[in-house]
């Protein structure tokens, strides 16, 4: 295994991708992140230790687009910039590899 078979997600796959990205949001009940899937950004957004995968452009009209400036700032510098812990790759992992056994097509 080598080359860009290493960064494939896959329930075949048995290797351990390198997702890129970085934390939106992280608070004591939801974690945000957003990471490249094959060329493409999506959002994993964990409520409660539920997640779900979102299209980033998605996510951002329902999640960006009416908290007042004074706020989003906040919001900015108390919870985002962050690199993604390995806890959190693992859990996109286990997302991006269950949409794949639902038949949902990441490459």
């Amino acid at each position: 295994m080598g080359g860009d078979d290493d960064n494939r997600i896959g329930p075949d796959c048995g290797v351990r991708t390198r997702i890129q990205g970085q934390v939106l949001r992280r608070t004591e009940r939801r974690e945000v992140a957003i990471f490249l899937a094959d060329g493409a950004l999506w959002i994993a957004d964990f409520i409660d230790g539920r997640g779900e995968l979102i299209d980033a452009a998605t996510w951002i009209r329902f999640n960006c687009g009416s908290a007042s400036i004074d706020h989003a700032y906040r919001r900015m510098a108390l919870e985002s910039a962050l690199p993604l812990s390995e806890g959190l790759v693992a859990r996109i992992e286990t997302l991006l590899r269950s949409d794949a056994a639902q038949g949902f097509t990441w490459w």
